[in-house]
């Protein structure tokens, strides 16, 4: 009865946490799925060590303007294309580590700093590297249900170009589109890295009943202040819901399930002073497939439209949809 009560009350905490943003962008590869106590069902004779590899990507459209000014063009817009190639080991059936290595391509049209006239640009090259490990603290299996808990800490490294954030330091004498009045994409928004190491922290519940399971995850991002004094605020994200394995036999399974993903971020500073186009907080709900293949390959989809938002700290675009996918192969 207490393990009952624990994990319900570790799903309560993690529905309520976090999941990191397109400006973290780190993906966490969680230990159950390819050792056993997974959204695919107990795993059985699987080896407790393990190398894996993963490729992950993340598509997001932000072609939403909130807080429009008065003169501005409504046709300007940011697309980001998160590659991450993830590394890791599995040290044990308990212990693992990973190391995330992101691409970055961001293109965008904006209106020019007089307001006459659209300027396109894009933004692309190695992102933060972020280095993380994942342990399970607790689990159970039983013939027909099975839990894990799992918590991960890393660090973000400041690896990525952070040049463009030199257009958000005040009283700046550099001119570009990107920090014009009429502009709803700075520099902020495209830079590569945040020039600062910040803090990862992340926890995840996998629970599994006969056929249906049910995950909650969520990430917190602590950042500290990086290049030209810019300062992104903390992120705190989450998601949950719940899944069907609608195909399950000895060679594959494939998987349905619907989320709930929420976000929430303060306003970024730079040099102390608070800026007034980068708070908002969201949620979003969207499906997800997941497919299992001989126990050493896994891949997932999943879309993520936004259903509730509040963004009122200044001009800005905001996310209209967001595309996940991923691969990992264990080895």
């Amino acid at each position: 009865m207490k393990n009952y009560l624990i994990t319900f009350g570790l799903i309560i905490l993690a529905t309520i946490s976090s999941r990191a943003c397109d400006t973290c962008g780190c993906e966490i590869c969680e230990p159950g799925v390819l050792n056993g106590l997974s959204l695919y069902g107990n795993g059985t004779g699987l080896q407790s060590s393990y190398f894996f590899a993963s490729l992950a990507e993340q598509y997001t459209d932000y072609g939403t303007l909130k807080n429009v000014p008065v003169g501005a063009s409504l046709d300007q817009f940011e697309r980001s294309a998160i590659t991450q190639f993830i590394v890791g080991y599995q040290i044990n059936d308990r212990l693992g580590v990973q190391v995330n290595v992101p691409y970055i391509y961001r293109w965008y049209r904006v209106m020019n700093n007089a307001g006459t006239a659209m300027d396109n640009g894009q933004s692309d090259g190695l992102g933060d590297v972020s280095v993380v490990a994942n342990y399970v603290v607790l689990r159970d299996e039983q013939a027909d249900w099975s839990y894990s808990w799992r918590v991960s800490g890393g660090v973000k490294l400041p690896t990525g170009d952070s040049g463009l954030l030199a257009l958000e330091t005040p009283g700046t004498t550099l001119v570009s589109p990107l920090n014009g009045p009429f502009s709803a994409i700075g520099g902020h928004d495209v830079a590569l890295g945040s020039g600062s190491y910040d803090g990862i922290l992340a926890t995840g519940i996998n629970l599994n009943w006969q056929r249906g399971f049910f995950t909650a995850d969520a990430d917190y991002a602590i950042r500290g202040t990086g290049s030209f004094g810019y300062r992104y605020a903390n992120e705190f994200s989450w998601s949950a819901g719940p899944g069907y394995r609608l195909i399950e036999n000895a060679d594959y399974m494939l998987s349905l399930q619907l989320l709930a993903i929420g976000e929430y971020k303060g306003a970024d500073t730079v040099q102390g002073t608070v800026t007034n186009d980068t708070a908002g907080k969201s949620v979003s709900l969207g499906p997800k497939v997941l497919f299992t293949w001989s126990q050493h390959f896994t891949a997932n989809v999943a879309l993520e439209l936004p259903v509730a938002t509040h963004y009122d700290s200044g001009f800005q675009a905001v996310p209209t949809f967001r595309l996940k996918a991923g691969l990992t192969f264990r080895f």
